[in-house]
């Protein structure tokens, strides 16, 4: 009946009894005239909801463009408030606009923007927006000087434009970025009077910094972003000669750099975008003649090498523009270049702090920013923004399993007159079980129906074995599978229903993540038995353990699954760092430490 496929039930001393036998079943089955019993239920089973469609994204974010409108690529800024609230605000000449969306999501209206006034602002003028709570600040600028505007109610209703005392306007670039209890810094570099300087304004306990807070440099910046974590993280493009490079600067705040000093600025290992302004500043002839000579050219000016890298925006030749700084909570900051039109997202490496500089590329958006993208993130998402679009990603970190599912339901049982053959071919990472029954009355020509209604695919099938005791008919189940498929086949005098069935390492197999997830990239918040526990979720799937290393409940994996991945192939990847295997008994998943002195209790077979 079983191809003389061994079926066995074990027990070890360190796993615990897998299986427990009644002593007259014990007793019985070493009796050597015994006839083995056979039965094999059909049970209703309610699997998890069928997960969302694949999305075949290339890089580690999957982005989906939740707006486009028709706004003219310019400066612009966003950033998300406590409540969840998306705000931005762009320029637009000289006139400042500002969209608030609250809950953002798809569907919302993103195309609704607020006229802020002007400042006055200048064309060239950058602007920028940071909130912490419901504290919500803009800041921009006219031809002399930085203003603010705040509003603290989440941006419901704003206060009118401020300007800070004795301070540069902010048209080589501006950020802001809050610390905790309201106190904020702003960057800013500016081409009036004194381009190589960079400046900062603080917040410290509701009060306001008056003067320029010059901090004195031999670099000309063309943009900024910073975040806080700890320290002031800052990163600036700044014209190197003929390039645009990529620098680190850091004003600290006790963590990594002494309170109320600037670290040494570093060069970002990002590469360069090899701009030569020089050669654009040539071809496009910006000459003005020295007071006392007569063909000489002079060096030139922010606004003239500024327009030479506009201009080369729009054509093929290298550029960068930007940055954007984000950190979401839990997970490692983040960086936003654009190059050619193409924004690149950039991670900072897992456990590395900002000060070391150690970035790795992630992901690009696709879709062409002129003017860079500003990144910002809620609890779940990653937003990505520019003056006509709005761009979504879920943080990888964030994935859930699918619903449960209903589980066993109602059964029945075939008799075990009908059963022809059993054929059960057991592997460690998936199983299969082949059943072939006597379908001479056409018994199960209508499976799925009247008494065969749980007779369908994703049923489940319960494989019993046992004998006749003294207490009557005895049976101990010693597997579960999950009916796959069936088929008729008819010879002379013979019709058989033939069905195929898996186990829970097929149903991992067929599971594919529709988005990338990673865990313990920001903090450790799984360890190895909890994250296999997660992964069996995918397909409805529990995990309990006989024994389990020390390693099971100590390692915190950093595990990157890519879209598309199988749930098998993943937890794959965690066993083979452990010592520890899993049995299965249907989506019952039982981990077990195998040490070299278990021994072998009892073991029972049947031929």
């Amino acid at each position: 009946m079983r191809d003389r496929e061994r079926d066995r039930v074990r027990e070890r001393q360190g796993e615990g009894k897998m299986k427990d036998l009644s002593d007259t079943l014990r007793e019985a089955q070493k009796r050597p005239l015994g006839k083995p019993l056979l039965k094999l239920e059909v049970q209703a089973y309610g699997h998890p909801q069928w997960q969302p469609s694949v999305v075949w994204g290339g890089g580690l974010f999957n982005w989906t463009k939740l707006y486009g409108g028709t706004e003219p690529q310019f400066w612009h800024d966003s950033c998300i408030s406590g409540a969840g609230t998306l705000h931005r605000v762009r320029m637009q000449g000289t006139t400042i606009y500002y969209s608030r969306v609250a809950s953002p999501g798809a569907g919302s209206n993103f195309a609704y923007w607020t006229n802020m006034g002007t400042v006055p602002s200048s064309p060239q003028g950058r602007v920028a927006i940071g909130a912490q709570g419901d504290n919500v600040i803009m800041v921009a600028m006219d031809a002399s000087y930085l203003y603010r505007r705040e509003s603290s109610n989440d941006g419901v209703n704003w206060g009118g434009w401020t300007s800070f005392t004795n301070t540069r306007p902010c048209e080589r670039g501006v950020a802001i970025a809050f610390k905790s209890g309201g106190d904020c810094a702003i960057v800013h570099a500016s081409d009036v009077n004194d381009p190589l300087s960079l400046y900062i304004q603080r917040r410290t306990s509701g009060g306001w910094s008056t003067g320029m807070g010059q901090r004195a440099g031999d670099f000309a910046v063309q943009a900024l972003a910073m975040y806080f974590d700890g320290d002031y993280n800052i990163v600036a493009l700044v014209t190197e000669g003929s390039y645009v490079t990529v620098q680190r600067m850091v004003y600290g705040q006790g963590y990594r750099v002494a309170a109320n000093t600037w670290a040494t600025d570093a060069k970002m290992g990002l590469a360069r975008a090899r701009l030569d302004i020089r050669g654009q500043v040539q071809r496009r002839e910006f000459e003005q003649q020295y007071r006392g000579g007569a063909g000489a050219r002079r060096t030139p000016t922010y606004w003239e090498v500024n327009q030479a890298v506009l201009e080369m925006l729009a054509g093929e030749s290298p550029d960068m523009v930007g940055p954007s700084l984000c950190k979401p909570a839990s997970y490692p900051a983040l960086l936003c270049l654009t190059r050619s039109g193409t924004p690149w997202v950039f991670r900072l490496q897992p456990g590395a702090d900002f000060f070391d500089s150690q970035w790795t590329k992630a992901d690009t958006i696709p879709t062409y920013a002129r003017y860079g993208m500003s990144l910002c993130c809620d609890g779940s998402y990653l937003w990505a923004t520019q003056a006509n679009e709005v761009w979504r990603a879920g943080i990888p970190s964030s994935w859930t399993p699918p619903a449960a599912g209903s589980g066993a339901g109602g059964k029945f049982t075939i008799p075990m007159g009908r059963v022809l053959r059993l054929e059960e071919r057991q592997r460690e990472t998936g199983s299969a079980l082949t059943v072939e029954l006597d379908n001479s009355t056409g018994y199960f020509n209508s499976p799925g129906c009247g008494s065969l209604a749980y007779l369908k695919r994703g049923s489940r099938l319960n494989l019993y074995l046992g004998y006749r005791t003294p207490e009557g008919e005895e049976y101990q189940e010693v597997s579960r599978y999950f009916i796959d498929s069936w088929a008729y086949r008819r010879g002379p005098g013979r019709a058989v229903f033939r069905i195929e069935a898996v186990d829970a390492w097929a149903l991992l197999e067929r599971y594919q993540f529709d988005q990338p997830v990673e865990w313990n990239i920001g903090s450790d918040q799984y360890h190895a038995h909890g994250l296999i526990a997660l992964v069996l979720q995918a397909v409805g799937g529990s995990l309990s353990y006989k024994s389990r290393s020390t390693l099971a409940t100590s390692l915190y994996p950093r595990l990157t699954v890519r879209a598309g991945e199988t749930a098998a192939q993943v937890l794959r990847r965690l066993l083979d760092m452990l010592p520890d295997r899993l049995r299965f008994l249907g989506l019952d998943a039982t981990m077990v430490y195998p040490q070299p002195s278990d021994q072998v209790d009892y073991e029972y077979f049947l031929d």
